[in-house]
C-alpha cells in the first residue's frame, strides 16, 4: 500500500511540475501562507484563504490522475492555509499569502477599543473579466488554496473602468497549477499601496467564491470575482490573513480620529467586520492558522515589545517578549507550537524560533550571521525549515544552525515568499531592476531546495 501512495504521490508531483514549468500555453490568471498567507500566505503567504464563485474550475486533461488524487487523499499535497498572511497564505494555515512588509512606525499612546461593528458596506463594483490576459503579466500579489489553485494580482494593460486612475488591477486564477490561466474580475479602483491614494496592493482568498482584496482599501468578493465590494473598516488596512472562515486584518486607524492600529475580524462570506477587543493596540505581525493568533503588540517602546498569542482564535491573548523590542517583526508558525520570527534588527534582520509558541525565542542564524536587510523577505515551511534572503536566498533544514545558498542567480531582489505545505512554496522576484513589469514568480516542490520559473503571459 505504501509503495502505491508513493507512486501516486510521485505522479501528483509530476504533474504540478509540469503546470509549473509549461506555462506556455497558459493564457489567464491572479495573485496569495503568511504569507497571512500565504497565508499565505505562507503565504504561501499568511492565513487560510481561496475562493471563487464564478466558472467550476475546468477538468484536469489527466483524468486518472485526478481520480488516483481523490482516492489517495492522504498522499497529496494538503491544502494551503500563505500566505498575510501573510501568507498565507492557507483553512488551517496561513498560507494565503501575499507581501508581508516589517512596519517602522512608532506608536505613542493608544486607545479606547469598541467593540462595535466597525464597518459599512458601500457600492458594489467590479471590472469585468478581459477577454485576453495583458501582455508579459508582472505578478505582484499571491494566494492560492490548494496546491493547483491559486490568483495572481498583476498591472492591467489599461483601466477599464471610468473613473480610475493607472494602474490598474488584473486578476488571474489557476486551477491546474499553472498549466492554464483565466481572468477573473478585478476591483473598480487603482493599483495603490498608498495610503493617502485609493486603490489596493494584495489580495487573499479564502475559497472558491470569498476572497479579499486590500492595503490599503478593502473590497470583498463572495462570487469568486464577479462582483467587488468596497468595505469601510475606518481606516487603511496594513495585512490580512485568513483561516478557519474569518478574516482577521491589521486596520490603521489614524485617519478616523483614534490612535493606532487595530486587530479586526469578519466572517469571509460576510462583511461584517468588528474590533477583537482582546488585542487593543498592534503593530504588525499577523498571523492566523486555526485557532492560533499571533500579533505584534503596538503598546510599550517603539511599535511593540510584544508579540501577543492567542490560542482561541482571539477571545483572549497571552503577551511575550518580542525578539526584538520596539523592531517590527513576522510571526509564522507552520508546525506548533514552533513559532519563527523574522525581524528587524537596525540596519539589518534577523530570524528567531520558539518551540513553546512564543514564550520564549532563541536564534536561529549561525553564529557568523548573514547580512540581511530589513527589507529581506522570509518564509517557514516546517518546524526545522525556512528561506530567508533579500538578493540571494538562504535555506535551513536544521531550525537555523546553518544556511545555504539556493535560488537562481538573475534575480536582483526578492520580495515574497510563502509555503502551502513543507515541501511545495513560491517566491516573487524582480529579474533585470526593482520595477512592477520585471516581477516574476517562481516555485518549488522540494522546500526551497530549488526554484524554477513560472512562465506567464
Amino acid at each position: 500500500m505504501n509503495d502505491y501512495l508513493d507512486r501516486v504521490e510521485a505522479q501528483l508531483t509530476e504533474l504540478t511540475e509540469k503546470g509549473a514549468h509549461q506555462r506556455l500555453r497558459a493564457r489567464r490568471p491572479a495573485l496569495g501562507r503568511s504569507a497571512g498567507g500565504a497565508g499565505t500566505g505562507t503565504g504561501l503567504g499568511a492565513g487560510t484563504g481561496a475562493g471563487p464563485g464564478g466558472p467550476r474550475p475546468p477538468r484536469r486533461r489527466n483524468e486518472a490522475l485526478a481520480f488516483l488524487a481523490a482516492a489517495a487523499v492522504v498522499a497529496a499535497v494538503v491544502a494551503i492555509v500563505l500566505v498575510n498572511g501573510h501568507h498565507s497564505t492557507t483553512g488551517g494555515s496561513n498560507a494565503s499569502a501575499g507581501h508581508t512588509t516589517v512596519h517602522s512606525q512608532t506608536k505613542t499612546s493608544s486607545a479606547t477599543v469598541s467593540t462595535t461593528t466597525a464597518s459599512s458596506t458601500t457600492a458594489t463594483t467590479a471590472t469585468a473579466p478581459s477577454t485576453a490576459i495583458p501582455a508579459h503579466f508582472a505578478p505582484q500579489s499571491f494566494t492560492a488554496i490548494s496546491e493547483l489553485q491559486w490568483w495572481l494580482l498583476g498591472p492591467s494593460g489599461a483601466c477599464r473602468s471610468a473613473g480610475t486612475h493607472a494602474p490598474c488591477g488584473e486578476i488571474l486564477l489557476t486551477t491546474d497549477g499553472g498549466s492554464h490561466f483565466s481572468s477573473v474580475g478585478a476591483p473598480h479602483a487603482s493599483l495603490s499601496s498608498d495610503p493617502n491614494r485609493p486603490g489596493y496592493s494584495q489580495i487573499r482568498f479564502a475559497d472558491a467564491d470569498n476572497g479579499f482584496a486590500f492595503g490599503p482599501d478593502l473590497y470583498a468578493t463572495h462570487d469568486g470575482g464577479r462582483t467587488w465590494t468596497s468595505v469601510d473598516v475606518g481606516g487603511s488596512v496594513i495585512d490580512l490573513a485568513i483561516s478557519n472562515g474569518t478574516a482577521y486584518a491589521i486596520v490603521d486607524v489614524s485617519s478616523s480620529g483614534a490612535a493606532g492600529e487595530r486587530l479586526m475580524r469578519s466572517p469571509v462570506s460576510a462583511d461584517e467586520w468588528t474590533v477583537v477587543p482582546a488585542a487593543g493596540d498592534v503593530s504588525g505581525g499577523l498571523w492566523v492558522q486555526g485557532s492560533d493568533l499571533f500579533v505584534q503588540s503596538g503598546v510599550g517602546n517603539g511599535i511593540g515589545s510584544d508579540v501577543l498569542v492567542s490560542h482561541d482564535s482571539g477571545a483572549s491573548f497571552r503577551s511575550y517578549p518580542s525578539p526584538t523590542a520596539g523592531l517590527g517583526c513576522q510571526y509564522q508558525e507552520p508546525v506548533p507550537p514552533v513559532l519563527w520570527a523574522h525581524c528587524a534588527t537596525g540596519t539589518e534582520s534577523g530570524v528567531w524560533r520558539s518551540t513553546d509558541a512564543g514564550a520564549q525565542f532563541a536564534t536561529a542564524m549561525p553564529s557568523a550571521g548573514l547580512s540581511l536587510p530589513n527589507s529581506a523577505t522570509f518564509a517557514a515551511a516546517s518546524d526545522t525549515t525556512a528561506v530567508v534572503g533579500y538578493q540571494q536566498l538562504y535555506r535551513t533544514d536544521d531550525g537555523g544552525q546553518t544556511y545555504s545558498p539556493v535560488g537562481p542567480k538573475d534575480v536582483v531582489a526578492w520580495s515574497y515568499l510563502g509555503f502551502t505545505d513543507d515541501t511545495h512554496g513560491v517566491a516573487l522576484g524582480y529579474v533585470g531592476s526593482i520595477s512592477a513589469a520585471n516581477e516574476h514568480l517562481y516555485y518549488t516542490t522540494d522546500g526551497g531546495q530549488s526554484y524554477h520559473l513560472v512562465t506567464v503571459p
